[in-house]
């Protein structure tokens, strides 16, 4: 079993709660939704926008179409860009997204971009032009991670939270296993006192157990930890963690561990093809600069 990267993880994510998502937010937007009407993910319209230089930039881009209360079929353009590394042009990116999609669609967009990298003083909200008297400015949602604070996360009742402090627990944790498995551990905790449907539990491990990765030792002893916390619910077990779904013997689990290294080395492979900086694909992947240095070799002969 191939470990799921983050963009995807977060792609994921953002679809399962987007409810709690934008409450979390745009509690503004939010209450003017009329969430009875539905919601619409527009993947397949958003990837026939991008053109070459924009494709294969990010996977965890999304395009939502909401309905809103005032009794007409007024939808606005929700969106949601999640980026995992320093880009130069991102605010140029962020801007030929926004005029693309109001070409096509001519309605009201809103866009967010939500940074879960951990370089101090980057965080673009805008894009800026002039060139003779001619001006242009175009400012977006701007959130980042690694500015949160533990505490306040806590305190909040939104099942987004949980999401963000994995974030933020994920950048606190790099490179530092045995404080990454506490940190899980609590998570998963905190997600069992919290209350939420079995639906919203199961689907935020998930989020969790795949950007909150463990060496094999630490994996294993985090899936005792789960079996003592719920105790005899075996049900619930299986519910809450793909730990279980791929079985529970350690030979699996041990497969599942392997499955996620082959993963982040295919990754690292793939940004290699796309030339990108190591430091930015050990941001990625989390792997080693021997390790990202070794595949570059082997791919050159």
């Amino acid at each position: 079993m191939v470990r799921e990267t983050p963009d995807l993880l977060w792609k994921e994510i953002i679809e399962e709660l987007f409810e709690d998502f934008l409450e979390f937010f745009m509690p503004k937007l939010y209450q003017e939704i009329d969430f009875s009407q539905g919601y619409e993910f527009l993947d397949n319209e958003l990837a026939k926008i991008m053109d070459k230089t924009l494709k294969g930039k990010k996977m965890a881009d999304r395009l939502v179409k909401v309905y809103l209360k005032d009794g007409r079929e007024n939808w606005i353009l929700v969106h949601l860009e999640v980026q995992g590394y320093y880009e130069a042009d991102f605010s140029d990116r962020m801007f030929k997204y926004f005029y693309r999609i109001y070409d096509k669609y001519d309605r009201k967009i809103v866009a967010l971009a939500i940074f879960t990298e951990d370089t101090a003083d980057y965080k673009p909200s805008s894009f800026d032009y002039e060139f003779h008297g001619t001006k242009l400015n175009y400012e977006y949602n701007s959130y980042k991670i690694l500015e949160q604070e533990e505490a306040e996360l806590l305190k909040l009742d939104n099942p987004f939270a949980m999401v963000i402090l994995a974030g933020l627990y994920t950048l606190k944790s790099k490179r530092k296993d045995d404080l990454r498995y506490e940190f899980k551990k609590k998570l998963f905790k905190l997600l069992l006192d919290r209350g939420y449907s079995k639906k919203k539990i199961k689907n935020i491990f998930e989020f969790l157990d795949g950007i909150l990765f463990l060496p094999n030792d630490l994996e294993l002893r985090f899936r005792d930890d789960i079996k003592e916390t719920i105790g005899g619910d075996e049900i619930m077990t299986k519910e809450l963690t793909n730990l279980y779904q791929v079985g529970k013997s350690e030979g699996k689990l041990e497969g599942k561990i392997e499955g996620k290294m082959e993963g982040k080395l295919e990754v690292a492979k793939k940004l290699l093809e796309k030339k990108m900086d190591i430091d930015d694909i050990m941001e990625v992947t989390e792997l080693s600069e021997e390790q990202i240095k070794l595949i570059k070799e082997r791919t050159q002969h």
